[in-house]
């Protein structure tokens, strides 16, 4: 009767160069579809280990304990040093279109009376709120806030 083989040491002990890089392509696609940068780091370790291998053989223990030392240590540094450098202090405007139009140039599209009129931004008409002087129909005009969904202008000063 023949001895029965582990499958999972054989596995192990036959990982190799080519293997280690495999698996570190295989987790940087995962990574592209999660977007979590968790699995980003192990992914290097493996490429790492990948180089690492080809140039110097090691035992597949040692291969294994420097896979897991490098993961550990790239997940904590990119857990506290690089992932807070990606996301930025500035919210975005993807969800808030009215912070896109701050600083835009717009055109009375009618005279304003007490203050509030209609301006022209693109093809659309906007109601519109200006303190001081009312603007006239055509008056180029400056969008300085949103509120609501009424644009808050000021005269444009023509450089």
């Amino acid at each position: 009767m023949e001895p029965e083989t582990n499958m999972m040491l054989a596995f192990l002990e036959s990982m190799n160069a080519t293997r280690w890089g495999l698996l570190g392509i295989t987790l940087v696609g995962i990574e592209l579809i999660t977007g979590s940068t968790y699995i980003l780091w192990p992914a290097v370790a493996a490429i790492v280990i990948a180089i690492w291998v080809f140039f110097l053989p090691l035992s597949w223990e040692m291969q294994f304990l420097a896979f897991f030392a490098i993961s550990l240590a790239l997940l904590v540094i990119g857990h506290y040093y690089v992932r807070p450098l990606m996301k930025s202090g500035e919210p975005s405007d993807l969800n808030d279109p009215g912070r896109t139009m701050l600083g835009r140039r717009v055109v009375a599209f009618t005279d304003f009376e007490n203050g509030h009129g209609r301006v022209t931004v693109g093809d659309t008409q906007w109601k519109a709120a200006s303190e001081g002087a009312d603007p006239k129909s055509g008056d180029r005009l400056i969008i300085t806030a949103v509120t609501g969904a009424t644009l808050i202008v000021e005269a444009a000063v023509e450089a």
